[in-house]
């Protein structure tokens, strides 16, 4: 009586109680938690009858194995099938579905269809659990063969079950095309009124991308909405980019008074509300989580997703702090706190972090390697680099093309174009982003000539297919070698494999136009993209108008852009305070300044300031300059940055101010020590006054070889331009850089 009502700790009390015990109470204890989802009970109950005894029944067996099934403990389930051998249950039909389901369920699909092949006799539930079976281990196509086989030599009416495994075989392969025919079907048969197949039509839509027909679903067709509806679309908007519609779902969600978030439900949304950058909301749904009990400590999926949520938000503090409390963590979850460390400038902290997960004994995987590569490149240590390429040598790591692309891209970074070009060579196999790593490389490092006869190459191989990141690219090495004739070659190109509405490519090519004085074709262009336009179109114009001389027009784009929607960022006032700075326009420049602070509520960085700085130098008002960057020091708003001082020492060389000219370099002589154009920026200084032997002491400084401007030449490049090195070699040619490396 009390198991059937679901008062499974009474039950228990008055078990124990039991002076003596038979068949009976045991079989009733099983079915009891069984029924109840209780499996390890189940399992631990289901023990002791066979100690005792007594000899369980049929339905205690069927509960046995599927608590087997639920808990993936396929060494019980072993000795379990074995006893239905033994006692002659091989014959029941029900025992052995819930065979099937126990090893489907565990992911042993094999063992599974052998018995199914095996039964003598069989019933839609035995279809239907090898069908869902492969479903939901993404096995589509033999989900469809099981269907269409049972439909041949079956008469069976295939029930909400079938169609629910082959709904979900569909949503895993992303096959559309299919979905939707058994859409189709089950409006058909009239099958869509079940609440649970509903759901996985809403569920196969999102994952199929076509999030307008999920939530058409959702609205209108679904009578009874679950959490896992709910959670369905929520998923499907996230994940499909619509970030703002993720969030709204969610809030929606929130009033309705019949369904509560759950961990699944957090973990979908709290990604959109970190790629829309609202820490506020994060911090929200963080307090959602801890007053509605979730355990984010111990939830490592939900802890992974805070994390990342903060990290992604620059709260790196919050973040550290989350990772600190959490007590299950999993490589995804380092990885996590690793990109938060990249994205907030902390990279050195990544690569600390990384020494810690070796200790923790948790092994990185590829996705940590790639953020690893990209912490040495923020970070600018070459030496760690190069220990990161040993370790994913002696890993094997080096054979996933993603970790070759981030290998190829840390050495661009550095200059090492020698030792990228090798490693591109030998790459076994290559992608558009290995690509366009090595043409984005080749014009960071000034080789643009490189980079058009690299895309010449890659045309000829038609393998990849431009994709808008190579364009960019492209269009960068092309304005740089022939200038505007360059801009307009690559603006034909664009139109012809159709690209021109591409936001991305429009702003490259209205960036090439400005920045090669073509200030007219790019202000064309620009009013030709229209809707296409988005925050970084506006930010272009207003910074092209800037080196063009154009600071006004650059002005009036700031209100223009209001109109048309989008909010001034900071780079926005970067743009604008240089377009002010070029122009001569300090009065406006200062007002826009302050307007940044008051009415936007941006705090001025390193930037903003050195653009101030530039504007009162190129106007010729050093003092007022060099007053403002006391002002920033001693109210601490600028922190020691050699870019502030370098600034200055610009304005006095083209205004001949010896004495600022003096101190700003003996402040860059603290900070930046190495810069070799600060010293040259001193030399012509001296030299404007005809103050001839200072100059020549500057320069004697290059002379002598103290400071050299070189490229960055690695142990590793000359090895591999070797004449007598054989780099066909591959496995020889690992091993050689393991070792060059390591030693």
């Amino acid at each position: 009586m009390y198991s059937k009502i679901g008062r499974t700790q009474d039950a228990v009390l008055v078990f124990e109680e039991m002076p003596m015990r038979d068949a009976v109470s045991y079989n009733t204890m099983i079915n009891g938690f069984g029924s109840n989802g209780f499996y390890e009970e189940v399992m631990m109950v289901f023990y002791q009858i066979l100690k005792s005894g007594f000899l369980p029944n049929m339905e205690s067996v069927s509960h046995a194995i599927m608590a087997c099934g639920e808990l993936k403990c396929m060494s019980m389930g072993l000795l379990i099938h074995c006893f239905v051998i033994q006692k002659g249950f091989y014959s029941d039909v029900a025992i052995v579905n819930s065979l099937i389901s126990m090893y489907v369920k565990a992911g042993r699909l094999e063992i599974g269809r052998h018995i199914f092949y095996e039964m003598q006799k069989r019933d839609l539930v035995s279809w239907n659990s090898l069908i869902t079976g492969y479903a939901r281990n993404g096995d589509w196509f033999e989900a469809v063969d099981l269907f269409l086989t049972m439909q041949k030599v079956e008469s069976f009416t295939p029930s909400p079950v079938t169609f629910l495994g082959l709904v979900i075989a569909c949503g895993q392969a992303r096959n559309l095309y299919m979905g939707e025919s058994i859409h189709g079907l089950l409006i058909h048969m009239g099958l869509l009124s079940d609440f649970r197949l509903g759901t996985s039509i809403v569920d196969m839509y999102s994952k199929c991308g076509r999030v307008d027909c999920a939530r058409s679903i959702f609205d209108v067709d679904l009578s009874e909405r679950s959490l896992v509806s709910w959670n369905s679309l929520i998923a499907g908007y996230s994940q499909n980019g619509y970030d703002y519609d993720a969030v709204l779902l969610f809030e929606q969600m929130l009033l309705d008074t019949h369904v509560k978030p759950d961990s699944i439900t957090i973990a979908n949304v709290i990604p959109a509300y970190a790629s829309l950058a609202d820490l506020r909301s994060v911090s929200t749904v963080h307090g959602i989580v801890i007053k509605r009990g979730l355990e984010l400590e111990s939830d490592t999926v939900l802890g992974t997703a805070m994390v990342d949520a903060y990290g992604k938000c620059l709260d790196i503090e919050s973040a550290t702090s989350l990772f600190a409390s959490m007590r299950k963590f999993n490589v995804a979850t380092w990885n996590a706190l690793i990109s938060g460390y990249n994205l907030s400038q902390h990279a050195n902290w990544g690569l600390s972090l990384f020494l810690e997960m070796l200790q923790s004994e948790v092994l990185p995987d590829s996705i940590t390697m790639v953020m690893l590569f990209q912490s040495c490149g923020v970070f600018g240590s070459l030496k760690q680099g190069s220990m990161l390429h040993c370790h994913c040598l002696s890993r094997g790591f080096d054979s996933h093309i993603t970790v070759g692309n981030a290998i190829i891209d840390m050495y661009m970074r550095f200059g090492g174009v020698t030792t990228s070009v090798v490693l591109f060579n030998i790459m076994p196999s290559k992608n558009v982003i290995t690509w366009n790593t090595m043409l984005c490389g080749y014009v960071k490092n000034g080789l643009s000539t490189l980079a058009l006869k690299l895309f010449h190459q890659m045309q000829l191989e038609n393998h990849p297919k431009v994709d808008p990141v190579t364009m960019i690219s492209i269009i960068q090495a092309s304005t740089t070698i022939s200038a505007g004739q360059g801009a307009e070659m690559m603006h034909g190109f664009a139109l012809k494999i159709g690209f021109d509405s591409d936001t991305m490519v429009g702003n490259s090519l209205v960036d090439a136009y400005a920045k090669n004085g073509f200030i007219v074709n790019a202000r064309s262009l620009f009013e030709q993209m229209g809707r296409s336009r988005d925050q970084s179109s506006w930010n272009t114009m207003i910074a092209g108008c800037g080196v063009n001389g154009q600071g006004e027009e650059a002005c009036s784009l700031l209100f223009q852009m209001e109109e048309d929607g989008f909010k001034p960022n900071p780079i926005t006032f970067i743009s604008l305070l240089s377009s002010c700075s070029h122009s001569g326009l300090v009065k406006e420049g200062c007002s826009y300044f302050y307007l940044m602070m008051t009415k936007y509520g941006i705090q001025p960085s390193l930037e903003h300031w050195t653009c101030i700085i530039d504007m009162f130098g190129r106007a010729g008002r050093l003092e007022e300059a060099y007053q403002l960057i006391k002002y920033g020091f001693q109210c601490n708003l600028l922190s020691d940055c050699d870019a502030i001082w370098g600034a200055l020492l610009s304005s006095c060389r083209e205004n001949m101010n010896m004495e600022l000219g003096t101190l700003a370099a003996e402040q860059l002589s603290r900070l930046a020590p190495q810069n070799c154009g600060y010293y040259t920026l001193l030399s012509n200084l001296y030299a404007s006054v005809n103050r001839w032997d200072e100059a020549e002491k500057v320069r004697r400084v290059f002379d002598n070889g103290k400071l050299v401007k070189k490229p960055v030449f690695f142990l590793l490049d000359r090895l591999l331009m070797e004449p007598n090195f054989q780099a066909s070699n591959y496995v020889g040619l690992k091993n050689t850089i393991f070792l060059t490396l390591h030693l």
